[in-house]
């Protein structure tokens, strides 16, 4: 499914809410994209709120925050999204997952259908088996095949029936009305949480204090060496970036609202587009990386400004890392405060990412300007003014008087 979704993907992005059909197959994409047309192969929809109302010859891959199947699909149904309805007829298999499922009592499944989410819902006839995995499962719709359920809560409706054998896992045991299968094409499997054994002297060590205090240790040696790396072999750029955040403490707020609004909001961006999934892994580093430094930029810029001006002292490496170090432990005691503090932290981070973004922007601009700037004219050469000629002996030179 995650295949086609891609190959789907690229002819899609061509524009918003818009269809495009190529080599039969049918492509739509955008914020709502709705299917209304018949499809004479298979048909690819990805968006915001995702609508098939047309009939699809062959397959029909769905995903989106919110999708509907209305129209028949004659061969298989993919579906991801949040919530999933399916209320035409499906000739294939059906393979959704999803934190909400129903299969309408309009639909039908020609095939096998395999669901997994939160809340699974089925109302349907399924020809085919039923795989099922959901925390509320509700069937209320025969069954001819087997069926293999797990959840935590599993219920059946008047209307539920299985004619295979009917395989499932729960916390605890329930009560399966005869109507529904006989009680010795049953089997039961007790769902239950991993624990994983650990000896008292284990619990103790993990939850001792020496543990957290090595690991805050850990952690203040290693932002310091960071920040030692940036002041030996970075310096200039780091004092523009720290004169930016106290010379303009508000707009580098802002900014870095904005910078951080950019790198979390590419991810529901990439999962909308389908075809840069695989960029997200890269996209939550970036976002972890620009967040530790902008924190700790943000730190040695307060805490080198409180320190100077109590007692004025040489801008060396080692005052700077010691006034850093105690901006870090003070702002880790923030962290103890109810509410204030995580405000306080926060506003530390969106500041200092801030004045990087301001100070990167600024010099991206600079290089451009630099790549696009017209040629210097040449200057033109000076004619070099003709030398005297020598003076000759004799010439205006007066006569020897013998």
């Amino acid at each position: 499914m995650l295949l086609a979704a891609l190959l789907f993907a690229a002819p899609a992005a061509l524009a918003d809410d818009d269809t495009f059909v190529f080599g039969g197959d049918t492509y739509a994409s955008g914020a709502t994209p709705s299917l209304r047309q018949d499809s004479p192969r298979s048909a690819f929809l990805s968006g915001f709120s995702v609508t098939l109302d047309g009939a699809v010859t062959r397959n029909a891959h769905l995903a989106g925050a919110r999708v509907r199947a209305d129209g028949p699909v004659s061969g298989d149904l993919y579906a991801a999204g949040f919530s999933v309805d399916v209320d035409g007829a499906v000739a294939g298999d059906v393979s959704i997952a999803g934190a909400n499922i129903e299969i309408g009592e309009s639909a039908s499944i020609g095939g096998n259908a395999r669901l997994f989410g939160g809340t699974v819902e089925v109302d349907a006839p399924i020809t085919g088996s039923l795989l099922a995995a959901a925390g509320n499962l509700t069937l209320n719709a025969p069954i001819s095949g087997d069926a293999m359920f797990a959840g935590d809560e599993i219920s059946f409706g008047p209307d539920a029936t299985i004619g295979g054998t009917l395989t499932y896992s729960a916390p605890e045991e329930i009560d399966i009305p005869e109507s529904v299968i006989s009680p010795e094409k049953v089997t039961f499997h007790k769902l239950t949480p991993s624990v994983t054994e650990t000896t008292d002297e284990d619990e103790a060590l993990v939850s001792s204090d020496t543990v957290k205090v090595t690991g805050y240790i850990t952690t203040l040696v290693f932002m310091l060496a960071l920040a030692a790396f940036f002041l030996t072999f970075t310096p200039t750029r780091v004092e523009a970036m720290r004169a930016r955040l106290m010379t303009r403490p508000l707009a580098s707020l802002g900014y870095g609202f904005l910078a951080l609004s950019m790198l979390i909001g590419a991810v529901p961006v990439a999962l909308l587009t389908l075809v840069a999934i695989p960029l997200i892994p890269f996209v939550v580093l970036a976002t972890v990386i620009a967040w530790t430094l902008a924190y700790l930029l943000a730190v040695f810029a307060l805490s080198w400004w409180v320190v100077t001006k109590i007692r004025p002292m040489r801008a060396s490496l080692l005052n700077m890392l010691l006034a850093t170090a105690a901006g870090l432990v003070l702002m880790s005691l923030l962290h103890y405060l109810p509410f204030f503090g995580w405000i306080a932290n926060m506003a530390v981070v969106l500041i200092g990412l801030g004045a990087m973004a301001a100070i990167c922007g600024k010099g991206l601009q600079e290089r451009r300007l630099r790549r696009t700037a017209p040629p210097a004219a040449p200057v033109p050469a000076t004619p070099s003014e003709p030398a005297e000629p020598p003076e000759l002996p004799g010439e205006d030179t007066p006569p020897r008087t013998q």
